[in-house]
């Protein structure tokens, strides 16, 4: 956004100094999983037919960002989009980021994935 104002200039992207990075994810708590499997299911599916929209039709999606970021249309249609697939995350790309975590003194040791991620919620990879 800066660069769009004369502000400042991109030399790289955070995309292209940690490739793949997962930036953010979706928790819900055990309680909530038992209680509404199928509202979690209804809710994910509807996730992962937007990752598709946003893959499949990129410049509409793009014009709904400013009603719902608050940005200004050319911001919108220039800032970076993730390349969003099924909702899965690379297991390895992970434990990449616990690796920069733990060489950076923010976690112990690497903590195995599986403890805490769970995809059986997804709707079936294609």
């Amino acid at each position: 956004m800066l660069e769009m104002h004369g502000a400042s200039r991109l030399l790289f992207s955070f995309n292209d100094a940690i490739p793949g990075y997962v930036f953010a994810g979706l928790f819900f708590t055990d309680k909530y999983l038992k209680e509404n499997p199928e509202k979690v299911r209804a809710f994910l599916r509807g996730l992962v037919k937007g990752f598709d929209f946003v893959r499949t039709h990129e410049k509409e999606a793009r014009r709904w960002i400013p009603k719902y970021c608050g940005v200004e249309m050319d911001v919108a249609m220039k800032s970076a989009l993730r390349h969003f697939e099924d909702g899965r995350e690379p297991i390895e790309q992970i434990y990449k980021q616990q690796d920069i975590m733990i060489e950076n003194g923010h976690l112990p040791g690497r903590v195995p994935v599986e403890a805490y991620i769970d995809y059986s919620y997804l709707p079936k990879a294609d």
